[in-house]
């Protein structure tokens, strides 16, 4: 149950930080050709006429082999080159300079593969499970490791097969490797002891440079460990630390959701719940933040359910943070689809007041008809593209409105305190979204014969949808009575959009 509520992520999208923080572009040579004699290009000519008689026979019965399996083969992707967005974070970059080597731990190779066993199920044993952190905590921060890592392009460059090109590798898995077991074990005493010494060396880690930093945050998140919960809010309220690692952090407070232990502690609207919600909200409202980052933010947000500070429940803060991006057509759209999935797992009661409920459906029914149009104009030149909007369709806009297996009370129609005339209106939404995911997927896996056909159809449901929408505009733009409104996109026409202009906007 409580995995369902970490959201399936976009095909296509890696979380993997060296792709998005340190990036290497290295320029293809184009070789040129000696030009050839002419001596030397009358034989090639003529016996490559030669070749084309011989061979014109076996060609003619190959072409309609050729031609039957075009018929089934996928279209072409596109030849353009893939684009690379980078953001620029300035604390990231000072990170880059800051060098603080921790002292080495002398640990053997029999000691190491203890530590490992222990966490696929024997007996923890604290005092070796300190050192094996702090060993590969001082390998994290070694400097000729990171230098291996990051300077590709130096002249000369570091040995391929040296220590030092293997040492934050080693020291990444080293790190992770004991908690994956740990988890698949379900091995609870070495998981805690483990994330206390993770935890006692992380302050010192969390300030070194950016790669140890980043390797660091990544192994706390996948602890799904509770006591890690105050470093992670710690981290997302820091206005020094990268945004990598925060975005960590936040996936971080996700893993502990997932947890049996975790899920108890964040969820009923709980103090430290409220305090990391609180967080995240501060780091989506972060200036310039980049669209991966908002993803992680709002997933955290979602897998917490809470819609509004217990103390505070009619100012649905949590509940206007998401809706925030969601109604932003600037906004990307897998950014305005993880809101909506987040809006969608919110626990919203009566002590909420009146809630707009509609409102949130109809700018999911403006995704949803986005997400579809992307659909069917990218599957012709690019089939990878059109699988990747299809996937926020499926995995983020329909649960927002139908809920989660095993999720109590997720989905618009699902909530106790939604009003009999609000559910009308949701359900005409629901009933025009589900054809037009429906053709997406049908779209994706037909044959290449019969997807113009497909796409026709696509378009046709779109269209449906979009027409609805056109003529059922809500009047009501405010989520509550009391809080500020979100203009519909027609409202905002002529605007020059930059009070709510993000980060990693939407292409046009």
């Amino acid at each position: 149950m409580l995995r369902a509520l970490a959201p399936r992520l976009l095909r296509g999208c890696s979380w993997a930080w060296p792709s998005i923080v340190l990036i290497g572009v290295v320029a293809a040579p184009a070789w040129a050709q000696e030009p050839k004699s002419k001596t030397s290009e009358e034989p090639a000519k003529k016996k490559a006429a030669d070749d084309t008689v011989k061979k014109d026979a076996s060609k003619k019965k190959e072409a309609a082999k050729e031609e039957a399996a075009a018929e089934e083969a996928p279209a072409e992707p596109d030849k353009k080159p893939a684009a690379i967005e980078v953001f620029e974070d300035p604390n990231a970059e000072k990170a880059n300079k800051q060098f603080a080597p921790l002292p080495s731990v002398a640990m053997n190779p029999r000691q190491l593969k203890e530590v490992r066993a222990m966490a696929g199920g024997g007996t923890p044993e604290k005092d070796l499970i300190d050192r094996y952190v702090k060993f590969y905590a001082a390998q994290l921060t070694n400097k000729a490791a990171i230098n291996a890592l990051i300077e590709v392009g130096a002249d000369p460059p570091p040995p391929p097969g040296g220590a030092a090109a293997r040492g934050i590798r080693e020291a990444s898995a080293g790190l992770t490797d004991p908690i994956v077991s740990a988890r698949k074990a379900n091995n609870t005493a070495f998981m805690t002891m483990y994330t206390r010494a993770l935890l006692a060396e992380a302050p010192k880690l969390l300030r070194n440079h950016l790669v140890a930093r980043i390797e660091t945050m990544i192994a706390l998140a996948q602890t799904g460990h509770q006591e890690a919960l105050d470093t992670f809010v710690k981290q997302l309220e820091d206005k020094d630390q990268t945004v990598w690692v925060k975005l960590w952090a936040a996936r971080g407070i996700t893993n502990i959701v997932q947890t049996p232990t975790g899920f108890q502690e964040l969820q009923g609207g709980t103090l430290a719940a409220v305090k990391a919600s609180k967080a995240l909200i501060a780091f989506l409202n972060q200036e310039d933040l980049p669209w991966p980052a908002q993803l992680r933010a709002l997933e955290a947000l979602g897998a917490l359910r809470l819609a509004a500070d217990p103390t505070a429940q009619t100012k649905v803060e949590m509940a206007s943070a998401a809706l925030e991006r969601l109604s932003n057509p600037e906004a990307r759209p897998e950014v305005r689809a993880q809101a909506g999935w987040a809006l969608g797992m919110l626990r919203v009661t009566s002590a909420n007041g009146k809630f707009n409920f509609p409102l949130i459906a109809y700018y999911l029914g403006e995704v949803a008809a986005d997400l579809g149009e992307r659909v069917a104009s990218s599957y012709a030149t690019n089939m990878t593209q059109a699988r990747y909007w299809t996937a926020p369709l499926l995995y983020q806009v329909w649960p927002a409105l139908n809920g989660l297996t095993g999720v109590r009370d997720s989905g618009l129609l699902h909530m106790p305190s939604l009003p009999p005339a609000d559910r009308t209106f949701i359900d005409q939404v629901s009933g025009l979204i589900k054809p037009v995911a429906k053709s997406a997927v049908e779209l994706i896996k037909s044959p290449a014969g019969g997807r113009e056909k497909m796409a026709k159809e696509l378009s046709d449901r779109v269209g449906a949808l979009k027409t609805f929408l056109d003529k059922n505009q809500p009047s009501d733009t405010k989520l509550v009575p009391t809080g500020k409104p979100f203009p519909l996109q027609a409202q905002m026409a002529g605007d020059a959009g930059g009070s709510r202009r993000m980060v990693g906007a939407a292409a046009k």
